[in-house]
C-alpha cells in the first residue's frame, strides 16, 4: 500500500522548486551584465596601475579605429598622471543596465550593450576631483568590450 504525502509537504516541496528555478532564472539573465561589470572593473583596475597598453585591449574594435595604441597610451599617461598631477585614482562604478539598439555616434553601427557609469576620484596638484565617464560594455567576438559614448546627449 502507497503512503500519500501530506498535502504541507507537497506544498512545500513545490514552493522550493518554484523558487529555486526563479533563483537560477534570475542568475543567468543578470550573467551577462554582471560580465559586463567585471569587464568594466578590470579597465578601470588595469589604468590604475597605468597599464594603459593593456586597458587599451580592452576597448571594443572601433575604438582601436577611434585612436591607435600608442596614442591611446601617450594622451591617458599624459593627461591623468602628467596634467592632473595624480599618481593613480579610486573608482567607482553604478550596477549595469541593458540597453538595446544603442549607437557609439551617428553613423555608427547599432549594438546592444549595458551602460554604466564610472567616476574616477582623483587627488592631485589641483586639488580633489572626480572625472565622470559614461561607458558601454558589448561582447565582441565572445569578449566583453569597452566603449564610450560620443553623442551630444547623455540619456541612457
Amino acid at each position: 500500500m502507497r503512503r500519500r504525502r501530506s498535502p504541507v509537504i507537497s506544498f512545500l516541496l513545490a514552493s522550493f522548486v518554484l523558487i529555486a528555478g526563479i533563483i537560477l532564472l534570475f542568475t543567468l539573465l543578470s550573467s551577462d551584465g554582471r560580465q559586463a561589470e567585471k569587464a568594466v572593473e578590470l579597465f578601470y583596475t588595469l589604468e590604475q596601475e597605468g597599464k594603459f597598453s593593456s586597458s587599451w585591449e580592452l576597448l571594443h574594435s572601433s575604438m582601436h579605429n577611434h585612436f591607435s595604441r600608442e596614442n591611446y597610451i601617450q594622451d591617458r599617461s599624459h593627461v591623468f598622471i602628467n596634467h592632473f598631477g595624480a599618481d593613480s585614482f579610486r573608482f567607482t562604478l553604478t550596477k549595469p543596465k541593458k540597453v538595446d539598439d544603442w549607437k557609439k555616434h551617428e553613423e555608427a553601427e547599432i549594438l546592444d550593450v549595458y551602460h554604466l557609469i564610472a567616476t574616477k576620484k582623483y587627488h592631485g596638484k589641483y586639488g580633489y576631483f572626480e572625472f565622470v565617464q559614461y561607458v558601454y560594455v558589448t561582447e565582441e567576438d565572445g569578449e566583453w568590450r569597452i566603449l564610450w559614448d560620443y553623442n551630444d546627449d547623455k540619456g541612457a
